[in-house]
């Protein structure tokens, strides 16, 4: 295991270490099943295991890592069926923002917002996953500021890693030209400041074109099982 970068900086060792070990989880140079010693990783990452265990205990908070006390600690598979739920409260929390936003929306939300969809309409041209995902939560986490709904932020946040990794994981799965559809139907229902028109973009693509992609995945998966059988 690589785990890119130097030693880490005394001032935020736990923060750093759950950095970097999650940005090799989700990359894949950390794979499902790989075994995490926190000796190890004390010694490539150059800081005392305390702040290795910190990190740990937040990566098996977020799913991203499976914990038995006295056993061992290995990277979490991807559930897929814990990927449906994550998408599924993503939505319902983005969604639920809406209603409440429009009303408050001023005209540098609105440019922050459209920006935000620029970004993603960039990455989609360039089949970015991960860009594509960095603007995504940004915009869902936009609608919760506007609202000042911090609870929401949080959320949305603590979903982040276990998306951004399945989203690495089944980039073969994305249909990029759905994909953008999305992103201009939903720019053009912000610049209108339109809520219902909003929330039916939000609700088709998390009712029917993310779990599109998950689906695809879950079959490609499969037909790599049956090859490699």
């Amino acid at each position: 295991m690589a785990l890119s970068g130097g030693p880490l900086e005394r001032r935020s060792m736990s923060d750093e270490a759950y950095t970097r070990l999650q940005d090799a989880i989700i990359s894949g140079e950390l794979r499902p099943g790989e075994r995490l010693r926190d000796y190890e990783l004390a010694e490539r990452l150059g800081t005392s295991k305390t702040p290795i265990r910190h990190a740990l205990d937040r990566l098996a908070d977020h799913g991203l890592v499976e914990m038995q006390r006295n056993r061992y600690t290995r990277v979490a598979p991807i559930d897929l069926d814990q990927v449906r739920n994550a998408v599924d409260l993503f939505g319902d929390i983005w969604i639920g923002s809406v209603r409440h936003v429009m009303p408050l929306i001023q005209d540098d939300d609105i440019v922050y917002l459209t920006e935000l969809a620029d970004e993603m309409c960039s990455s989609i041209k360039a089949h970015d996953v991960a860009g594509f995902g960095i603007a995504l939560r940004a915009t869902a986490t936009g609608f919760a500021r506007i609202e000042g709904n911090d609870a929401r932020a949080v959320i949305i946040e603590r979903l982040g890693p276990q998306i951004r990794r399945f989203s690495q994981h089944a980039r073969d799965a994305f249909d990029w030209d759905v994909v953008e559809a999305f992103v201009i139907s939903l720019r053009e229902a912000m610049l209108d400041r339109d809520a219902v028109k909003t929330r039916a973009v939000l609700v088709t693509f998390f009712d029917e074109v993310l779990p599109g992609i998950i689906d695809r995945a879950e079959q490609q998966e499969r037909g790599r099982s049956d090859i490699a059988e």
